[in-house]
């Protein structure tokens, strides 16, 4: 039988260098879009997964891992509890070379469409940032409607790539087994697809009046605001290009506060006072936004050894610092791994971990003693606040719910039936999920204008289930610390209860370790109760 720990040793000496080169690589492509950038990253891409598809390394890792058994000792469990998780690793990348280059290439070239294509009004190509600017204070229900197409725009230039990967990704998946891919990559993620099934027909269900309510009454401004009745509002009259996101009303506004503020600062405040350093994540990182660069924002561990990056395209107001405090939780996660573990460990033991800590630390904007303590209002003006406050973040947390579910079940619709009216289903879905008409005659695939569909397949349950876990989570720390801002005892309990371990447990232990219980919906949903 082989030795584990040398499978592992070896394991790592193949693949840490090569992800280290293409995560140096996937940077210089979003940071500086073109042929050569775009091709550099391609074979950094082609060559890791060569080293991850190996069909020999999966089964020497599988071999190494029966030969753990029930390992006893610290360390024989840490050896056994890493040879899983690269199981589990390699899984999700047993991809035949064939089917390996074309999937990189055109992913390859999708990722280029999302970091080069701007949207067109007239004859002038428009920055997401703009477009998004249009939809949340023009008046002008013409103008909202050309920023809304021409974001759209992007999944006309690549839906038929969209559709090809979807196409090899379901032949890999098939080959391995499995019905689809939706069904391979929730088992490499260890998600088991029934347990999610159950959660997010229970999510659905019980936040399907709230949100009802909730829609109604922003309907009925929406309406107001634009005259017409509340029946003829599109897509268009809402505040973002895909309606996952709720701002709020002006009594909630917090734009006076953040007038003349630097969001960069006040996000170094912020985890100052839970005594988490991040001026050295900021320094390493691409913050503002300019042509030729991903419109979007990510953290990137570069190297599991302490380079991690923020990319961010910062614009004033709260959409950013949002962004940006979220980002950041991803990033002082990463930094706060044990680095003393193997590096098949170095990181979160499933995304929605990660996902859950940056949505939380998000979530932090609207807290009271963030707007006093961060941002400087007085006692009076965070009192006002307060109640605002709390249902800006209520009916975000609805709107962004049922945004999930419409993406995480068209996307299992598109794995088992590329062929089908996409553009049908994607609009059922927006219909029935977040009460939007589909524009009449409209049959341009807007589906594949998010990005996620393309370049992070099968993920955005990550997302969804992020949103429990982070009322889970917050939860415990508010007990244990008694709040976030000017608390480190917050940043500790993190750091030690959820960021060191790394992957060192599977999700759910985690879970269960740092909160009290397994992950449900149940605190999430007593929050939109409160």
């Amino acid at each position: 039988m082989p030795d584990p720990d040398a499978v592992l040793s070896r394991l790592t000496d193949r693949l840490a260098p090569l992800e280290r080169e293409l995560h140096r690589a996937f940077w210089t492509a979003s940071t500086d879009a073109g042929p050569e950038t775009s091709a550099a990253r391609q074979r950094a891409e082609e060559a890791l997964l060569a080293v991850l598809g190996d069909p020999e390394l999966f089964a020497e890792v599988q071999q190494a891992l029966a030969a753990t058994g029930d390992a006893a000792g610290t360390g024989g469990r840490r050896t056994r509890r890493a040879l899983e998780q690269a199981s589990l690793d390699l899984l999700a990348n047993q991809i035949p070379e064939g089917a390996r280059a074309e999937l990189v290439a055109l992913q390859a070239k999708v990722e280029h469409a999302f970091s080069t294509v701007r949207g067109r009004v007239g004859g002038r190509e428009l920055a997401n940032n703009e477009l998004e600017r249009v939809l949340g204070t023009s008046d002008d229900p013409a103008e909202r409607r050309a920023a809304w197409e021409a974001g759209k725009q992007v999944g006309a230039v690549v839906a038929d790539d969209v559709l090809a990967l979807v196409e090899l990704r379901n032949r890999v998946a098939t080959e391995r087994g499995y019905r689809d891919w939706f069904a391979f990559a929730l088992a490499a993620g260890d998600i088991d697809e029934a347990w999610l099934d159950r959660v997010l027909d229970e999510v659905e269900l019980a936040t399907r009046e709230p949100f009802l309510a909730a829609k109604a009454e922003l309907d009925a401004r929406l309406a107001a605001r634009f005259g017409v009745a509340p029946g003829e509002l599109y897509p268009w009259h809402y505040g973002d290009l895909f309606f996952q996101r709720y701002d709020g009303e002006a009594e909630a506004d917090l734009g006076p506060l953040l007038e003349g503020t630097d969001t960069v600062g006040l996000t170094v405040a912020t985890y100052d006072g839970m005594g988490l350093e991040t001026r050295h994540l900021l320094e390493r990182s691409d913050l503002h936004p300019r042509p030729g660069k991903d419109q979007h924002a990510f953290c990137l561990d570069v190297d599991r050894a302490g380079d991690i990056r923020v990319l961010a395209n910062l614009a004033p107001g709260e959409e950013w610092l949002d962004v940006l405090l979220h980002e950041v939780g991803h990033a002082v996660y990463d930094d706060h791994i044990d680095r003393s573990l193997p590096w098949v460990l170095r990181r979160p033991p499933q995304a929605l971990v990660t996902e859950a800590v940056a949505l939380m630390l998000g979530r932090l904007r609207r807290d009271p003693e963030f707007l006093v303590g961060v941002l400087g209002a007085d006692e009076a003006a965070a009192a006002a606040l307060t109640g605002p406050s709390r249902a800006v973040l209520r009916t975000g947390q609805l709107v962004f719910a049922r945004w999930c579910l419409v993406v995480v079940r068209f996307e299992r619709a598109l794995y088992a039936q590329p062929g089908g009216d996409l553009a049908g289903t994607w609009w059922d879905l927006v219909a029935s999920l977040q009460g939007l008409r589909r524009p009449e005659g409209r049959t341009a695939p807007d589906w594949a204008s998010k990005i996620h569909l393309a370049v992070a397949p099968v993920y955005y349950q990550s997302y969804l289930l992020g949103e429990l876990l982070a009322s889970q989570l917050d939860q415990a720390v508010r007990e244990h610390a008694g709040g976030f801002v000017g608390r480190p005892g917050a940043g500790a309990f993190l750091a030690e209860r959820v960021f060191a371990p790394g992957a060192t447990q599977p999700w759910r232990d985690l879970v269960a370790s740092a909160t009290g219980s397994p992950l449900g919906p149940a605190a999430f949903l007593a929050g939109l109760a409160a």
